[in-house]
């Protein structure tokens, strides 16, 4: 299993990835993720933005993997209305393990299709109107997954081709986090009957339907796990979000900001109460 698979079944979550309990107002956030090797911590550390632009009703997210071994950069410059994303320009660079991978895509939507450049290559590709990029589909994904869908599909294009992508809601779970304990969706990437492999993600309601944990399962010896580190950005409770646990009255506005809180932060904060 390559570093770069395992990213890869990342975005493909369903968070992934909008920043309103209806999830159709975007909100900036910045999450930072720890990659685990058959349960044995790395230094490869992946941090997920998603900013505003200058442009009115225009984003871009970006995701950022460094390291002594590898380094990974995806962008996607789109605009956004009711839940759906349309992407002008998708960049991507990838080097580590003696590879190396760039791609940078155009998108134009009349008529709808996508230049492709790598290298000296040039690939022109149609596509359909809802056709997605490897990071906008994490927003989308969690649109659908906030109005209570348990199964999302879509289309994304990367490079010279299309690729389908289909997830499902399988269970829930608590998971321990540097923000607490949080009540999480269980999502399923589906592939063949055959296949081996499995990619999972936990997304958390409260945080807007954030990726909490990731796990890929290459095969029964080999299998990576990304785990949130740290995050900042919003949080809805149950007065917006039909899915979070009962909460106090005193904790029921319609939405509250939060500062950036690590694992570290908490582990000081217990230092100090101890002395």
């Amino acid at each position: 299993m390559t570093t770069r698979l395992f990213l890869s079944a990342l975005c493909f979550t369903a968070m992934l990835l909008a920043q309103s309990a209806s999830a159709e107002e975007l909100r900036p956030f910045h999450v930072q993720y720890r990659l685990y090797v058959s349960k044995i911590p790395t230094t490869i550390k992946a941090d997920l933005w998603l900013r505003e632009t200058e442009n009115s009703d225009e984003y871009e997210m970006e995701m950022n993997v460094k390291s002594f071994l590898v380094k990974n950069t995806e962008k996607s410059r789109f605009t956004w209305k009711d839940c759906h994303p349309r992407t002008s320009e998708y960049q991507h660079s990838f080097r580590g393990f003696g590879k190396r991978r760039n791609h940078d895509m155009t998108f134009s939507w009349s008529p709808p299709q996508v230049i492709s450049k790598e290298a000296k290559e040039t690939h022109t590709l149609k596509i359909e109107e809802d056709t997605l990029d490897d990071l906008t589909i994490l927003l989308k994904a969690r649109c659908v997954f906030a109005t209570g869908d348990k199964e999302f599909n879509a289309t994304s294009a990367y490079g010279d081709r299309l690729r389908e992508q289909h997830m499902q809601v399988i269970g829930r779970e608590e998971l321990d986090t540097p923000l607490g304990k949080l009540d999480t969706l269980l999502v399923e990437k589906k592939r063949g009957k055959d296949s081996e492999r499995r990619t999972l993600f936990w997304i958390a309601p409260k945080l807007n339907y954030m990726l909490v944990r990731a796990k890929h399962i290459e095969n029964r010896a080999l299998f990576g796990e990304l785990i949130m580190r740290d995050y900042d950005g919003p949080l809805v409770n149950k007065t917006i979000n039909p899915l979070i646990d009962d909460e106090s009255p005193a904790q029921q506005t319609a939405e509250e900001s939060t500062t950036r809180k690590t694992s570290e932060e908490t582990d000081a904060k217990g230092s100090t109460e101890g002395s």
